[in-house]
């Protein structure tokens, strides 16, 4: 029996670069709100789909590079210049019609407010920004963006993964509760918590600063495969970052391995307005592994109920607690 035309190896693999293509240029090109991510997510639970999106991916982080190189750069910016001419008629005109003043004017109140950026609870969204750098907003978070500088951030609460295009004249940074996060071309995570500003560097370099009572703590350099948190007295112990664990969220995922349940519990309750507590404090330091898709608490409760002697019960508040049996 002859193999149907649509499950032929050939066409599936057109099929997955065409869809990936897709994704891609939607992904990059503009904001992209939960509902899109989530059925990005689900295109790409296929192994298919994932190798065929990785793949074109890596050759558009390489083409975003080749565009970094300064005589591309001073290529475009010759074919895109003004002739002297032109440039005195347009100058001219502009004065004799008084947009100049105007034009000012407008500058001003345009660069003298931030663009914001937010999710709601069990909400994400992905950002692409003018200079080609994209920030990927977890559940609950807001980040402000100068206007006056594009590249000076401000992450006011929850996480975003930045994924830094190269610029060394203009440097970029991430300001989260007086720590500045200092990058040029990078992919890491930001994210406030409880604790302070955890700091995760996948790629690239970054330099991590704090204000301490009015003065700047000694600058902390961290190299791929790093996280740090820096607490109200400074930078924490530099720790290994887990490129997958790290990422998870931002595909759909949770990825808990030798987690602490109070721990776990806290990122399971980002992603819903309904909380899961515990009621008690015995088993709040036992260990919870495994993957689970973000908003889906129902899978979590069902898997720590399973491990260890507790029960979930509804609270008249919308609260789910977990209770001895």
């Amino acid at each position: 029996m002859s193999t149907p035309f649509s499950e032929e190896p050939g066409f599936q693999s057109d099929r997955c670069e065409c869809e990936a293509a897709t994704w891609l240029m939607r992904l990059n090109s503009r904001t992209v709100d939960s509902t899109e991510l989530e059925a990005f997510f689900a295109w790409r639970r296929s192994p298919a789909n994932a190798e065929a999106y990785d793949r074109l991916e890596a050759q558009w982080r390489e083409s975003r590079r080749l565009a970094d190189d300064p005589d591309i750069q001073s290529a475009i910016r010759g074919a895109l210049e003004p002739s002297p001419a032109r440039s005195r008629l347009l100058i001219h005109m502009a004065l004799a019609a008084g947009v100049v003043s105007l034009l000012a004017t407008m500058a001003f109140f345009y660069l003298s407010r931030d663009t914001v950026f937010e999710t709601d609870i069990g909400e994400q969204r992905l950002v692409q920004l003018d200079d080609g750098s994209r920030i990927h907003l977890d559940t609950a978070t807001t980040i402000r963006m100068k206007n006056a500088n594009r590249r000076a951030l401000i992450l006011d609460r929850g996480r975003a993964f930045f994924d830094v295009a190269q610029d060394p004249s203009h440097p970029f940074t991430v300001t989260a509760d007086g720590t500045e996060i200092l990058a040029l071309g990078t992919r890491f995570e930001v994210e406030q918590t409880a604790s302070g500003v955890s700091v995760a560097l996948l790629e690239g370099h970054v330099r991590v600063q704090k204000a301490i009572a009015g003065a700047a703590s000694a600058a902390l350099d961290l190299y791929p495969g790093q996280s740090v948190t820096i607490g109200p007295a400074g930078p924490g112990e530099v720790r290994p970052a887990n490129p997958a664990v790290v990422t998870a969220w931002t595909e759909g995922r949770l990825e808990f391995n030798e987690t602490l349940l109070h721990e776990a519990i806290g990122q399971v309750n980002r992603y819903s307005r309904a909380k899961l507590r515990m009621s008690t404090g015995r088993w709040a330091n036992e260990r919870v592994t495994g993957s689970f898709a973000v908003g889906d608490t129902a899978a979590f409760v069902d898997a720590v109920t399973a491990i260890y002697p507790l029960v979930a019960l509804r609270r008249p508040d919308g609260t789910l607690e977990l209770r001895e049996r």
